[in-house]
């Protein structure tokens, strides 16, 4: 269950807010560009997407990530990208379901573990749960909000159940980022499924 326990090393993540050192995995990715309208605060932007292919637990996935995103190597994770110059990121990992007695038992073991570290403290008051759909999967969101050094990040754990595997995907930012990309995030999360 060591898995279970990357969530501290998530939230140095966020705290580590563009601390570089970043490597391309074994993860491909491929050059469908899917064009999505991100509003800014003047006017309006194209944001593109890029899907990537990746394991996790031995199966392939698929996911769409923004375009400017990198793709990192990351041992602790199936899948990792974020943007270089910013905080914004998405993190995918996960366990077969015969290794987890059930759905509930994963999602009881990740909330355990969202606690505030010393680099990330947690504000208690704003975690929500709350149930999630994906076009092709259900499951838990998990939407907090903490402070590490003076900023707000905002982290939100997609816990998801797939035909083989219990998955989380994570996305960090800062709160404004899933205020103006809340259509572009809804679409990542949605391109999530088996290959």
């Amino acid at each position: 269950m060591k898995k279970l326990f990357i969530l501290t090393l998530l939230l140095g993540v966020l705290a580590a807010c563009g601390s570089g050192g970043t490597n391309e995995t074994d993860s491909s990715e491929k050059q469908t560009k899917v064009s999505s309208s991100v509003e800014t605060s003047s006017s309006k932007k194209k944001s593109e997407l890029k899907e990537v292919d990746f394991q996790l637990e031995g199966t392939k996935y698929k996911v769409k990530i923004l375009d400017n995103w990198e793709v990192l190597q990351d041992e602790e994770f199936a899948f990792s990208a974020s943007d270089e110059e910013t905080t914004d990121g998405l993190m995918i990992y996960g366990l077969k379901k015969t290794d987890v007695d059930g759905f509930d038992t994963f999602k009881n073991k990740i909330r355990e573990q969202i606690t505030s570290t010393e680099e990330f403290q947690i504000n208690e008051e704003t975690v929500k749960e709350e149930p999630y759909q994906t076009t092709h999967y259900k499951g838990v969101l998990y939407d907090l909000t903490g402070n590490s050094e003076g900023m707000n990040g905002k982290v939100r754990f997609y816990i998801l159940e797939t035909e083989t595997d219990y998955v989380v995907i994570n996305m960090i930012g800062l709160p404004s980022f899933f205020e103006r990309n809340s259509e572009v995030v809804d679409e990542m999360l949605n391109s999530f499924v088996v290959v």
